[in-house]
């Protein structure tokens, strides 16, 4: 299975976020983990176009946005509101 990184980012919190191409499958995925890879989530998408020259603006808008829902629900897990 072949994997790109598109982009990662840690936030202020410490989250770690990435999002991954999938050339397999040609699927993204995003990933979320706590500082430490302590609790991680994870949310998989089918691309709209190929990321040949780079992901797509509706791409990356979603993997943003699933990465943002992502934060949210492990802060809700985590207890933190």
């Amino acid at each position: 299975m072949s994997k790109t990184m598109m982009w990662d980012e840690t936030d202020a919190k410490g989250f770690e976020s990435e999002c991954l191409f999938n050339e397999d499958s040609r699927s993204f995925e995003v990933m979320v983990c706590t500082s430490g890879q302590a609790l991680c989530r994870s949310v998989s998408f089918p691309a709209s176009i190929d990321p040949a020259q780079g992901m797509g603006e509706e791409d990356r808008l979603r993997s943003m946005m699933i990465a943002e829902r992502l934060v949210a629900d492990i802060e809700r897990d985590l207890g933190d509101h």
